[in-house]
Parts: structure tokens; sequence; C-alpha cells
């Protein structure tokens, strides 16, 4: 007779360390971050299922670069991987890194070669990677292609947020081998969202508020929103703008410029616990990434699915690891380009039915993109390791 998981889980308890900042699987706190929500929810759904056990160490860093701030943030981080090398030399976990989070400390790149050394069965929850900062930032990254193939290869489990091209392509360049063990666990929402939204959206004829949340950098499709929202507003009054994030690299002077002098455009920045119960008012959500950045179009950001989690209208570029979301109409896609943006958003202000059909279909679709069924998906696998 074939044992079951639940069977199993009552024979044993498997110990997974978290080589984070405690705080963090506690409390999202006032952080504003999209891979501190992952980190908090995929940690939070995992030790709710049966069989494992979540251990992490929690410690204080404070603010600012000044010599003694950097002085003692320092010496705490080396006594907390102090207490993390014995606790794991003691208790031989499992152990969880964030990439990069976890590992843009040299205290945690020393924790990680350790794991090797005692050989501690290593699970890689990639969220991000060294061609992130190329596609929306500086071209400077924490770590290098090197060290991130060696993370990646010397992992037992890979947990890799993104698909599509550049997944392919640096499995081939880190020469990952045919019987490494990969399970690609986009991002999700919170279940909170469910509980805030449980209808389906209602059109009011009065408005027509637009989101976005994120950062505002290039090749996030900020800057053709804003001037199609811009274009628009003259046609139509009623739209309004809202921009949930905060200026990153290489935003346009003149983006910056309508969004400061314009007064249908509002900015400003939330923390994500927040994040669920600040949408009441919103008519479209959009996700604008770039599709012919590599990166930007094999990635799944958390937004996305915090939008899907309200039910409420979404409009989506063509990105390769999104396309097929919403492919039975629930999300409507546009391409890259400031006109198809000015068309299919006036197509949507002038159509509320066409909205409304929409979130239905979204409220029919949410329930396989939560943080808990994504949990469940990676449950058996680290529990066999």
């Amino acid at each position: 007779m074939q044992q079951t998981t639940t069977d199993r889980d009552s024979i044993k308890t498997m110990n997974l360390f978290a080589v984070v900042n405690g705080q963090i699987l506690t409390d999202l706190g006032e952080n504003v971050s999209a891979t501190y929500t992952r980190i908090h929810y995929l940690l939070k759904e995992l030790g709710d299922l049966p069989g494992i056990r979540i251990d992490s160490i929690s410690y204080r860093q404070l603010n600012g670069k000044d010599p003694g701030t950097v002085i003692y943030n320092n010496i705490i981080k080396i006594i907390v991987a102090i207490r993390t090398a014995w606790r794991l030399i003691e208790k031989r976990p499992r152990v969880y890194f964030a990439y990069p989070h976890s590992l843009t400390t040299v205290q945690n790149r020393a924790i990680f070669r350790l794991c090797k050394m005692i050989n501690l069965e290593l699970i890689l929850d990639i969220h991000d990677t060294v061609e992130q900062a190329n596609a929306v930032g500086t071209g400077k990254s924490t770590l290098n292609e090197a060290y991130e193939g060696y993370c990646f290869r010397e992992s037992t489990l890979l947990l890799p947020s993104m698909d599509g091209a550049l997944w392919r392509r640096l499995l081939e360049v880190y020469e990952i081998k045919d019987d490494k063990r990969i399970i690609y666990v986009p991002n999700a929402f919170e279940e909170e969202f469910i509980d805030y939204y449980p209808e389906p959206y209602k059109s009011q004829g009065d408005k027509f508020n637009v989101c976005y949340i994120g950062g505002i950098t290039k090749n996030r499709g900020v800057e053709l929103l804003v001037q199609a929202c811009s274009d628009l507003q003259e046609r139509y009054p009623r739209l309004r703008l809202l921009l949930f994030g905060n200026y990153g690299a290489a935003v346009a002077a003149e983006t910056r410029d309508i969004i400061s002098k314009s007064d249908f455009v509002t900015m400003k920045e939330i923390p994500r616990k927040e994040i669920p119960r600040s949408f009441d008012n919103i008519d479209l959500f959009v996700m604008p990434y770039n599709p012919n950045e590599i990166y930007m179009s094999s990635i799944t950001p958390t937004k996305l699915f915090e939008y899907i989690g309200t039910g409420k209208p979404i409009l989506c570029t063509k990105c390769e690891s999104l396309i097929d979301i919403g492919s039975d109409g629930s999300i409507m896609y546009v391409d890259y380009e400031l006109e198809d943006f000015k068309s299919k958003i006036e197509t949507l202000i002038n159509s509320p039915e066409l909205r409304e059909d929409m979130s239905k279909k979204l409220l029919r679709l949410r329930k396989e993109h939560t943080w808990k069924e994504r949990a469940r998906r990676i449950h058996d696998v680290i529990m066999s390791l």
C-alpha cells in the first residue's frame, strides 16, 4: 500500500533554515520590496504545510552610511553568521537562500560555502539574476556572472521565478546538468486579496483610475504608460494615473516632468503590507514591461499576480512568460508601442461591459496563483531531499 504524504509527515519533520533576516518572516513591516514579499509569503505558506519547520535568525540593522553605523551593522552580521554556522553544523537542516538577496553580504557567501563543505542540501530561490542590473538599472550588480553560475550549479534544488528564453540561456551558459532538480515557481499573491475583493469589479462611469505598482526605471514601460495617459487625459478628463513606486535608473526627464507637473498623476510609495487594501478605486491595472528585453520578457512580476488577486481589469504587454496566463480573455495584451497603449486603454475606458467580463474571468483564474498554491508545488520535492 502506497504511503501518503500525510503518513510520511507524521513520521518525520524536516528542518529548513532560511539564510535571511528572520524579521522578514515574522512581519513585512515597512518594507517596500517585492523580493521581501516573495520570501515572506513563500516561506510562511511552506511552514504551514505538514512536515516542515522553518527556522531563521532575526536581527536589527541601522539605517545610514556613516562609519559608526556601518561598523555596527557589520558586527551584527558577523555575529549572526557565527550563530548561523553553529546552528547549521549542530542541526544539519536543509538550507534556503534567496538569490541574490541572501548572498549580497560576504558573511552569507561564507555560509553558502560552509554548507557545501559540510554537505548540506541547498535550496536556491531565484528571484533575480545579474542580467536584471542591465535590464532595469545601471548595470552594476553586487554579484557577478561567475558567482551566479557557481551558486546555480552547487545548489541542490533551484526555484527560479523566471521562465522562457532567459532561463533556457542561463541553463546553457552555466552548464546546469540535466539531472539538476528545478521547479519553476512564479511569483504569486497572498490570499488576503481575496478577502478584500470577493466580488467582481463593477464600473463607475464618473471615474477611470489606472494603476501601476513598482519601480519607475528603464524597460519597465512606465514612460509609455505615462505618455499614453497624458495624451488620453485631454479627451477623458476622468482618467487618473496612480504610480505606487519610486524612481530608479535611466528615467527620461520628459517622463519625470509629466509626473511632477500633471494634476492627474499621483505618485507615492507604500509598504508591501498595505498593498492589498489599497486598490478599492482602481479601474485598470497595467503591466507594461518591455517584452523585447530578454530579462523583462522572462520574469513573472509580483505586481501582475497582485493585480490578478484583486480581480480587476489588467492590460499587459506580450511578455513570453505572461502571454498564456490570460489566454481566456481575462487579461488584455498590448504591443510595446505608444499608439497601441493608447488604443487599448481607450477601448477599456469606453467598454465597461468588457472590463466587468474580464473581472469575472480573473476571479475564476486567481485561485491558481496564490502563495499557498506555490508552496504546495514545492512541498513534496523539499521533503524528499
